[in-house]
């Protein structure tokens, strides 16, 4: 690696230095491609754990990433070394011991500028800091500003300064931004910003027009483009992503063709970074857990980003996907979920996990599911009381944990422990009010104790409705829109008004979204001759507008289902409706306003009868 020492302007630009805690570099000198040491005088009075690391988030250009570093005692505090990427340009560091912030500089990270020499690498570092506090926040939990229309500002002060910027690649994470708070203002400038990267004609800022253009659903202009980043470019950034695309859709992933692509893959584009390899031996692992050969999945744990992840899915897998379906191979679900839980652990102790109780709480209940189907009953619910206690639950985890509770306690323990769900405002699963119904008619108690229990879970789960609607969308008026549907024809929301109307958001690449297509179709038929439409709204698709066509037409038509399809081919209204992932659904009432927002059809019915009342 090309080592370059770079002064740091510290008193100018570096906010690493706080009223409390301090973290500077030893020498003053940054020297990339080679490791650093940087001294942390801690605040007065704050004790540092012997454990305790620092967490460094670090951005260049093109990556980001989070190394971890020991403190060592030293005469100023503590020092920590750490080697980041040769083009790294900001780090973020907070200090933590184990699972605890130790010090994160009052939530806001001590941050260090790097690549300051010039005004050209200063803007684009500063531009940099702002980018990475979204990292900030998901990786480091900081309390950063993510508002989008501050974050403009901030961006539109530097470009005024350093007005270079708008010709970089940075300006791309604006224009998202910007889109949230200007959606013409955004289009306006992204076009123009796309002529300008034409203009460069590198095969960075080729590749930037030609999503532009996609995303713009201008497929003429981005597919000439395409062409010619192929042409010039074919072991490039575009080719690799499409090898890999190309890799995940193959109908006929065996052993043998999986280490044919691992090998073609990293002698072609010489990239043996897990980030891009991860992709394949994701693959080889999953061929190898299939074959039940646990033992080969471990071989290749260190090629994987997030192995935990895929034994869990698979135990999960193999438990039945939920409490009440049955079981595959309970055995082996129950190696792959007990090797989640060691390696999560695993990483407890190494490093400062931020989504560990998240993840714990996913493992341990998939693990307690599997006990319990297997009639260990009382060591599942050693697992998910745990959970419990820490709130960790979700609906299906407490349907899981009723009938655990049922096997190992008292039919008393049990009614408390239903009536406490409810009177902590919290929405109990359906299973717990007719369980609690079927506890009062045992102990012939008097039924009116129970209505007034049922009547609270009820106005609980309509107040948690009512939040997230308005946590999510900010109102809970529908937006009007119009797309085209299957025939051609123009379909507005607002020609529904005085209707039940559920949007399903969906996609032809979505497993899931396909998965929840019968039960769909059956509430598509149960309602067809009452005051309710159904419109599907294909989107996210990246293929031309033609093209989709023809694979949503004949995918309806060869499984006969009774959709009213339109096309979100600008992927404008799943923007407006703030989708976050799919399939999502949306119950619209009668007048206009949004009753549900979320990824279960299970319980529309029940919503749509509400509303027809």
């Amino acid at each position: 690696m090309k080592k370059i020492t770079i002064l740091l302007f510290f008193a100018l630009i570096s906010n690493a230095f706080s009223q409390n805690g301090k973290i500077y570099l030893k020498n003053s000198k940054y020297t990339a491609g080679a490791p650093n040491t940087y001294v942390y005088e801690p605040p007065t009075g704050l004790v540092i754990e012997t454990s305790s690391k620092a967490n460094i988030l670090y951005a260049s250009d093109d990556d980001s990433g989070v190394d971890i570093s020991p403190l060592k005692k030293s005469e100023k505090g503590y020092e920590f070394t750490a080697k980041v990427p040769d083009a790294t340009r900001t780090i973020l560091v907070v200090i933590s011991d184990l699972q605890k912030i130790a010090d994160n500089n009052n939530k806001k990270g001590y941050t260090l500028y790097f690549k300051t020499q010039n005004e050209s690498e200063l803007g684009k570092t500063l531009a940099k800091e702002i980018f990475l506090r979204y990292y900030g926040i998901s990786l480091l939990k900081l309390d950063l500003d993510e508002k989008s229309e501050n974050l403009v500002l901030e961006y539109e002060a530097l470009f005024k300064k350093y007005p270079d910027l708008k010709n970089d690649n940075v300006y791309m994470n604006y224009l998202y931004l910007l889109e949230s708070v200007n959606k013409e203002q955004a289009k306006t400038e992204t076009l123009a910003f796309a002529e300008r990267c034409l203009k460069k004609n590198t095969e960075t800022s080729l590749v930037n027009a030609y999503y532009i253009y996609e995303r713009q659903g201008m497929t003429a202009e981005a597919e000439k483009i395409k062409k010619d980043i192929f042409s010039r470019y074919p072991n490039g950034e575009m080719q690799k992503n499409t090898f890999i695309r190309d890799f995940m859709n193959h109908p006929d992933k065996n052993e043998a063709y999986v280490l044919k692509s691992i090998n073609t893959f990293k002698t072609r584009f010489k990239d043996n970074s897990k980030r891009s390899i991860s992709y394949l031996y994701q693959s080889l692992a999953r061929i190898y857990l299939d074959k039940k050969d646990l033992e080969k999945a471990k071989s290749i744990e260190p090629y994987l980003i997030n192995p935990s992840s895929l034994y869990n899915d698979m135990a999960w897998d193999l438990s039945g996907g939920s409490f009440k379906a049955p079981g595959k191979d309970l055995d082996f679900a129950a190696k792959l979920s007990q090797r989640s839980l060691a390696l999560l652990e695993k990483n407890k102790k190494e490093n400062f996990y931020t989504e560990y109780q998240g993840l714990y709480n996913m493992y341990a209940d998939t693990y307690a599911h599997i006990l319990y189907k297997k009639g260990k009953y009382e060591e599942a619910f050693t697992y998910q009381d745990s959970l419990r206690k820490v709130d960790g639950l979700d609906s299906n985890g407490k349907e899981c944990y009723l009938a655990i509770l049922e096997k190992v306690k008292s039919q008393g323990e049990v009614k408390e422990y239903i009536e406490n769900e409810i009177n902590r405002n919290t929405v109990p699963p359906a299973i717990f009010i007719s369980k609690l119904k079927e506890i009062y008619v045992a102990q012939n108690l008097p039924l009116d104790g129970y209505e007034k229990f049922k009547e609270k879970a009820d106005q609980n789960l309509k107040a948690a409705r009512a939040k997230n609607i308005l946590e999510t969308f900010g109102t809970t008026t529908a937006t009007d829109f119009a797309l085209k549907n299957m025939d051609g024809k123009e379909v507005k929301l607002s020609d529904y008004r005085g209707k039940v109307v559920v949007l399903d958001f969906w996609a032809t690449w979505c497993g899931p979204c396909k998965a929840s297509f019968p039960k769909m179709q059956d509430l598509v038929t149960q309602y067809k001759d009452k005051d309710v439409a159904f419109l599907f709204i294909n989107t996210w698709e990246n293929k031309k507008e033609d093209e989709v066509l023809k694979n949503v037409t004949n995918y309806i038509t060869e499984k006969k289902y009774d959709f009213n399809v339109v096309f979100d081919s600008k992927s404008e209204v799943v923007a407006n409706y703030k989708i976050k992932g799919i399939p999502t659904s949306i119950l619209i009432g009668k007048d206009g306003n949004i009753l549900f927002s979320g990824h279960a059809n299970g319980g529309l019915g029940e919503m749509i009868d509400e509303e027809l009342k």
